[in-house]
């Protein structure tokens, strides 16, 4: 019988095969079969990712994913070949859809939002567990750690990326800067509180991180006039 725990064991399998799920679910050439596979994908990460919110890692088994999505346990398999994927992909689609934020056209005012609602998903009830456990499942596998880059910390990065990168072009933030060494600072200060120290990620340091960058790479035009520093 086949287990969570055995479809773990070939990362590097389960990693191309889920790939190839998703050329095959997106190939022009059957758009109702696509359709379908959109729909039965959307249905299973919806219901995964409520479970995610208020169960442990452990308990978001394939058994009660199938139980809240109404997808049988054979059609999450041949999605998603381990468990571990499909919670990684749920946590994924959950804080794409929490983190997006509008430009305003103040970078300053930018990052407080995204760390605020990054931190909002990462505060959702049993989310510490989740994060931890994935984060450990990545350090164990290096066909997880791949898809682990490749969605998560690909998505959570590219959304501090944007916001950065507006505010250079618009003079807010330095042209030397290097907006990934401001990025591993930024995203690793929530982590090390998070998955280290468990101190808390409240709004007091949320405003002192966003200080700390703004001091490390915004432009003397930007800061000093307003007092830009928190």
């Amino acid at each position: 019988m086949r287990t969570a725990d055995n479809a773990a064991d070939s990362p590097r399998r389960a990693g191309q095969a889920h790939t190839s799920v998703r050329r095959r679910a997106a190939d022009p050439a059957h758009p109702a079969a696509a359709s379908r596979e959109s729909e039965i994908r959307l249905r299973v990460l919806e219901a995964a990712s409520k479970l995610v919110d208020r169960l442990s890692y452990d308990e978001v088994t394939i058994d009660a994913v199938a139980r809240a999505s109404g997808v049988s346990k054979s059609t999450l398999y041949r999605h998603w070949p381990s468990r571990q994927i499909l919670v990684l992909e749920a946590f994924t689609y959950k804080t794409n859809l929490l983190t997006h934020v509008e430009d305003t056209g103040d970078v300053r005012r930018d990052l407080h939002s995204y760390l605020v609602a990054l931190t909002r998903c990462l505060d959702e009830g049993q989310t510490a567990s989740t994060v931890s456990n994935l984060l450990a499942e990545a350090i164990r596998s290096a066909g997880f750690s791949r898809l682990y880059r490749q969605t998560l910390l690909r998505e959570r990065r590219q959304g501090f990326l944007v916001i950065l990168q507006q505010g250079q072009r618009r003079g807010q933030i330095r042209n030397d800067a290097d907006l990934e060494v401001v990025v591993d600072a930024t995203y690793g200060a929530i982590y090390h509180r998070l998955v280290a120290t468990g101190e808390a990620i409240d709004a007091p340091f949320l405003r002192q991180l966003n200080g700390f960058v703004m001091l490390g790479c915004a432009t003397p035009a930007y800061l000093e006039p307003q007092g830009r520093t928190s």
